[in-house]
């Protein structure tokens, strides 16, 4: 790491250097993460499935009721979707508020073909599901991309995208 300048004991860096080891996961909210992981599991072909209940001591910090299941409730969970990570946990501080300003994309170099045969046969298992609305068709567009967009019965985005 390059400190550019350091007063006080705030720390300025080159961004470079922070971006080498930074990156942006998506972290989705739901109201049972529980369930939820299963859906992705059955819809999505979800992978390395993971899940962390609050311990007693948790809930107590949390102020939870006292005969809640902590069994049922998620603190952290994680899964992946095509080898892309994504991480989500139960919304402690109220129902989840469903928003169409965030879209989680899966996009792939269409040049590698094995790759474009994955988005396409995930959108395929996807679309077919009938758990999902789907808003954009997975095929060639005008540009030479094959693009489609599919929303999830938790009103999550997914946008598919192999990019020439």
């Amino acid at each position: 790491m390059n400190i550019i300048y350091e007063n006080n004991n705030i720390l300025i860096v080159r961004v470079a250097d922070l971006m080498a080891n930074t990156k942006l996961i998506p972290y989705l909210t739901f109201e049972n993460t529980k369930n939820a992981l299963e859906y992705y599991k059955r819809v999505f072909g979800a992978t390395d499935v993971t899940r962390e209940s609050p311990t007693e001591k948790q809930a107590e910090e949390m102020s939870l009721n006292a005969d809640v299941n902590l069994d049922n409730l998620t603190l952290q969970a994680s899964f992946k979707v095509l080898d892309q990570q994504i991480f989500a946990a139960d919304s402690f501080l109220g129902k989840p508020v469903i928003s169409s300003l965030i879209s989680l994309m899966l996009e792939v170099d269409a040049h590698d073909s094995d790759a474009e045969s994955a988005l396409e046969n995930l959108y395929k298992q996807v679309a077919k599901s009938e758990e999902v609305k789907v808003i954009v068709t997975f095929e060639k567009k005008s540009s030479g991309n094959k693009y489609g967009q599919v929303v999830d019965k938790y009103g999550v985005t997914w946008i598919f995208n192999a990019v020439k």
